[in-house]
Order: C-alpha cells, then structure tokens, then sequence
C-alpha cells in the first residue's frame, strides 16, 4: 500500500489508486518457496545493453561511463545467481537500479544491495518500497531513493537513460525505461507479450487507460524499436502497438457490455476476438475482463 510514514510512526495514505489498507510489516519479508525458472544467461542486445531472464521480471543490465545500471532485479532468492551473471560480464559496480513497478518478483532485491546503489522509480512505486521496508524510512531524505513523477533523465551522451510514467496501467507506478542509445525500452508488467495482461486494481492499475497509455508510449519514444517485456521474449515496436489496439478491442467490449444485473461468466466468455489476435494466449481472458470491468464500475455496481 502506498503511505507516508509521519513523525511517530501514523500512516497517511498517499495513492488514491489503492482499495484495501494492509498491515505494514514489522521488518523486511521475501517470498522465500516461490517457485520460479533459473536465472539464465545473460543475452546481449548490443550497446553494453544485456538482458538476464528468469528468477523473477526481466533483468536489464547496462553498462556506463559511471558504473552498471540495472532494472528489476529479480527476487531476493535470486540474487546470488543473477549477481553472479553480472560479474561474468562486468565488474563495474552498481551504481543505480531502476524499477519498472513496486511487484516483488521484480524488487525484492534491492533490499539486499549496498546503501551507495540508488534506487530510482515512480513515486507510487517508492512508496511501496519503504512500506515493504525493502528502502529505509528516509531513504527519499538521504537520497537512496530518487522519486519522479512525470518523466526523468540519467546521464547524458550515449549513457542516457530516460523514464517515464504511462499513467496507471498495470499499476499505479509503472515506468518506460529507455536506453536511448540501444533504442530498446524496458516496459515491465505493462506489456507482457502476446497476452491477456495482469491489471493490478488493487495496486493502483487502471483496464481503461491501457489504450491511450500504449500510444503515449508509442509517440514519447518515436526511435524505439525493440521492448524488453516483464517476462517474456523481446518484442518489436508494431508488437506494442497491436496489444494497443487489443486492449482497445477488450476494454471497449466489457464498457459496453457489463452493467448491473448483468451475467458477468458469459459475457465474458462470449467475447470474439478479431482474426489478428488469433495468436494471444487467452488462459487470463476471465481475469483481464474481470480486472478492466473493476476499473470501469464502482464497487457497488458490479456482479461478483
């Protein structure tokens, strides 16, 4: 949940975005029996741009004048396999990491990194972070973590890195990395691949804006040719822009579709699909319905 921490320890609930309140845990906690795929060796997609799968989201890794960047270091439990892939490749220390969103499979490890590496991310997804106790309390203060809001520049030259936020889509926190020089953006969660995506409502998602958000991407990053997704292969600019037109077509569907009273299961189940999203995995297509039809209706208006 998305908080500030006052003087004598109140809370005050800082993302609108948010429907439940949680207990703030008493120390760090990592999902420890998670099972997930090893951590795999690292590809090269040119630039001092590298890729490292597995473990958790997508790893990027690249590498400056000032030292290594990463973006989403996988889980904690991760950790030694995917630092071990970094030093195969480089002993560059790590200067920065950068989150594409707060989810653990993509955060946990910056809990188990240095007080000198930065931690840079939306605000939303920093919030989270020193709720989960992954940054200190003043992290923001000493500058471990460096917040942004709109967008945000790293370095400059052939070293640039720039962010920026799509709104809230899969959650509340999402950032477009872009490593300029390699023209390749690392989008996280937002775009998964070839498939019905993950909204997380409760962390601030929103179904309806995926359209507009997709396009936002799309002309904030014109030279962009390839995207690292949150776990998936490496996919191409017009890939993007046809989940664009997917989420459209699918959030267009359950807006004028869904209503009170109405038999949520087969409305749902009853959606056809245009011929060109013949080849989209459809295992999630309840959920992603379900989860774009609680950002459209109020609570109390929807059939559950």
């Amino acid at each position: 949940i998305a908080c500030m921490l006052l003087a004598g320890g109140g809370l005050v609930l800082t993302n609108p975005g948010r429907v439940s309140i949680d207990r703030r845990p008493d120390r760090v906690e990592f999902d420890t029996d998670v099972k997930v795929p090893p951590v795999t060796s690292a590809v090269a997609l040119g630039d001092d741009l590298y890729l490292i799968a597995g473990g958790g989201g997508n790893t990027g890794l690249f590498l400056t004048g000032h030292g290594a960047v990463l973006v989403d270091p996988k889980y904690a439990v991760s950790w030694p396999a995917l630092e071990a892939e970094i030093r195969a490749i480089t002993a560059l220390p790590i200067t920065h990491v950068i989150l594409t969103h707060f989810h653990n499979d993509h955060t946990e490890s910056v809990a188990l990194l240095p007080p000198s590496v930065k931690v840079v991310a939306h605000e939303h997804a920093i919030e989270e972070l020193v709720f989960n106790r992954y940054v200190p309390d003043d992290a923001v203060a000493t500058g471990r973590a460096v917040p942004y809001r709109d967008r945000m520049t790293l370095f400059d030259g052939d070293d640039r890195i720039s962010l920026y936020w799509p709104g809230p889509l899969h959650t509340a926190g999402d950032t477009i990395v872009s490593f300029d020089r390699a023209r390749v953006l690392q989008v996280g969660d937002v775009f998964p691949g070839k498939v019905f995506p993950v909204i997380s409502v409760e962390g601030g998602g929103d179904g309806t804006r995926y359209p507009e958000g997709v396009q936002g991407i799309l002309d904030a990053f014109p030279d962009a040719t390839r995207l690292i997704t949150g776990h998936g292969a490496v996919m191409s600019r017009d890939d993007l822009a046809e989940f664009g037109d997917f989420m459209a077509v699918t959030s267009g569907y359950v807006r004028r579709e869904m209503g009170m009273f109405r038999d949520k299961h087969a409305i749902f189940k009853a959606l056809v699909l245009p011929a060109r999203f013949a080849a989209y995995d459809r295992r999630r297509q309840f959920d992603t319905l379900d989860e774009i039809d609680r950002s459209y209706r109020p609570r109390w208006q929807r059939v559950f």
